[in-house]
């Protein structure tokens, strides 16, 4: 393996995906979360359509006894996970969201190791512990009391929800990975997704927000769909065939909160506080000690 390359598609791929947490708060200023949604995975299922040719038509063959739980990658990882993570932009930082998401493959590998058997070393308990103490740290933001209070942000609790919704999305999608590819995966979850947003968005005034949206909020909308979710997910796969799964997804969640903080100070003046970086060191520590395999 190239060892420039390894690192460079991980490294694009948090660059990329850090920009949509950006993206997300332009256009969520303007734009609902439904709405925002469905033009994202719109873009992002047409870029798929595209790339066909490539994969050819045989990629998207599945059994239609599979149908309902490629629906249901659509329905968590699409419409549930950006419902709460956009509703959330209104209510807390955007280097909070990035932080709390970065709790979604320690999350994924404790859920897994519960519900479909897979084995976690005490290392890898010792992670969840970390990112545990990590998220309630930034819940709390440092004061103790509004844990005992139960005084929290109501946009990291809704981020908690994209967090869940992410999880169910990866246990599902280990499952399927067993019969499909990950581009078949991928395709099917934004096809559902795209369909049950067609008829949810209309709740949400729709053709009036298109009507009425600057060209900023559809600039952040085309960002999140070509460069996030269609050139963002490329890159992702190059890495994991280069480095594997492992350590692409610990590499990409570690640093997607450090450029989400940076971005989020030149775009927002929003300033890193101490609960905030004490808070991504230990879910950093967490995904280290969660990439320590079962011996």
């Amino acid at each position: 393996m190239n060892g420039s390359r390894g690192l460079l598609y991980p490294l694009a791929t948090s660059v990329l995906f850090a920009g949509s947490f950006v993206a997300a708060r332009v256009s969520t200023l303007e734009l609902q979360p439904l709405t925002t949604t469905l033009l994202r995975y719109a873009i992002a299922l047409l870029f798929l359509t595209c790339l066909l040719p490539t994969f050819g038509k045989v990629a998207l063959k599945i059994s239609p006894r599979d149908l309902g739980p490629l629906s249901l990658l659509g329905l968590t990882g699409i419409v549930g996970y950006h419902f709460f993570f956009f509703t959330s932009l209104h209510y807390t930082e955007v280097a909070n969201t990035a932080i709390i998401n970065a709790l979604s493959p320690i999350v994924t590998g404790l859920a897994a190791a519960i519900f479909i058997g897979e084995r976690l070393s005490s290392s890898n308990y010792l992670g969840v512990l970390f990112a545990v103490f990590g998220v309630i740290l930034l819940l709390v933001k440092g004061d103790p009391a509004k844990l005992l209070g139960l005084a929290f942000n109501r946009g990291d609790l809704l981020m908690l929800g994209a967090v869940a919704s992410w999880v169910g999305y990866s246990l599902l999608a280990r499952i399927m990975l067993r019969r499909y590819s990950s581009f078949a995966i991928t395709y099917y979850a934004a096809l559902s997704g795209v369909l049950m947003l067609a008829l949810l968005v209309f709740r949400e005034n729709f053709l009036a927000q298109l009507r009425t949206a600057s060209l900023e909020a559809f600039g952040s909308v085309l960002y999140m769909g070509i460069f996030a979710s269609g050139v963002g997910y490329l890159l992702y796969n190059l890495a994991i065939r280069d480095i594997g799964p492992t350590r692409t997804s610990g590499f990409v969640y570690s640093f997607v909160p450090i450029f989400v903080a940076g971005l989020a100070y030149l775009f927002f003046d929003e300033p890193m506080t101490w609960p905030m970086a004490v808070s991504m060191l230990l879910i950093i520590a967490g995904l280290y000690f969660m990439r320590k395999e079962v011996t």
